[in-house]
């Protein structure tokens, strides 16, 4: 596990149970020095997002992110600092795809909109001699980065509060890459045509801008927020219907959250061409192609990313599919975007 201490010898070794108005929270000592953490709750009504998880986090710690989180959300917050296949493989899955390891030797890497500093902590394993900067909005998320980096102890890491959704923490600095981590999805339309420019500002001549997990606006199914067929198609006022009246997934949100409430959940997702078209008002925009691991395009890319032994003949297809698409259109649409644009002269 990557910057995983050990636990210290005054773990608990009888199981801890944390008791939160919705329900409770189990956490298991395992004989790895590991936790195992279980949520129950009291209603059947409460959505879970993930049940239950394996953690290298002791109980105190345990407890400072719970106590932060969305009940329901609890174990998700969890797994991704600790599972490598949640974050760490997306990401170095795209980095080494289109950049060797070397090449982000003694640059600095900027990870906007790190949240509780997943991405940020994977991304300061992978490149150990990169300066890696989180940037968050919510100042009490970046408190559990911050509390976790204690924790992690990792030199070539820190964390910033931007002042607003306008606005990047002074003397930021210039980057040479800059990571959107799941996060393009999260801007409000009315943001992205402010926040993106911003970035684009923040990056030297000749870097890249990384984009993965954000779900694209026009595939057929939207899985990221719904859960539902053809949403993607329907005006915004029959997408809000439609999540009220029939998605399962997060009540809290769907049935209950104005439309700006899903826009900011992630339900509209987002397209290379809004991207491009954003980052056009500040400078000129590149989309690059993965030539590394055997790769000759974003076709190839998205074909390696699946589990190709399965509908082998049918990936194939799409995958030449995607490869015109690419060409003609500047996208591939895929149900996530993945896409590295550099900032040319």
């Amino acid at each position: 596990m990557h910057g995983t201490a050990a636990a210290p010898a005054s773990v608990p070794q009888i199981p801890v149970i944390l008791t939160r108005p919705e329900g409770n929270i189990e956490i298991q000592p395992l004989p790895s020095g590991r936790f195992s953490v279980t949520l129950r709750p009291r209603s059947k009504d409460i959505f879970i997002d993930t049940w239950s998880c394996e953690t290298s986090f002791p109980p105190e710690m345990i407890e400072f992110i719970a106590e932060r989180c969305r009940f329901g959300f609890i174990c998700d917050a969890l797994g991704r600092h600790d599972n490598p296949d949640y974050i760490e493989a997306v990401l170095r899955r795209q980095l080494f795809a289109y950049f060797a390891p070397e090449e982000f030797e003694g640059k600095r890497l900027l990870d906007f909109g790190c949240g509780g500093g997943a991405s940020t902590f994977a991304l300061a394993a992978m490149l150990p001699k990169t300066e890696i900067v989180g940037v968050e909005l919510d100042e009490e998320v970046i408190q559990v980065a911050r509390r976790i980096a204690e924790f992690r102890k990792m030199p070539n890491l820190r964390f910033l509060v931007s002042p607003s959704g306008d606005r990047l923490p002074s003397g930021l600095g210039k980057f040479d890459f800059v990571m959107f981590s799941a996060v393009y999805e999260h801007l409000l339309p009315s943001e992205r045509t402010v926040v993106m420019p911003l970035i684009w500002s923040a990056m030297k001549t000749g870097a890249a801008l990384f984009i993965n997990q954000t779900p694209h606006r026009y595939f057929p199914y939207e899985h990221h927020s719904t859960g539902l067929w053809l949403i993607n198609y329907l005006p915004d006022r029959a997408a809000h219907f439609a999540a009220r009246k029939f998605s399962r997934y997060n009540p809290e949100l769907n049935k209950r959250g104005t439309w700006t409430d899903l826009l900011r959940g992630g339900i509209r997702g987002g397209t290379e061409r809004e991207i491009m078209r954003n980052l056009r008002k500040a400078g000129l925009p590149r989309i690059l192609q993965p030539k590394r691991l055997g790769l000759r395009n974003r076709a190839d890319y998205w074909l390696s990313c699946t589990n190709s032994s399965r509908l082998k003949p049918a990936k194939l297809a799409l995958a030449a599919l995607f490869r015109m698409t690419d060409r003609l259109a500047g996208t591939v649409p895929s149900i996530n975007i993945d896409v590295v644009i550099r900032k040319d002269a």
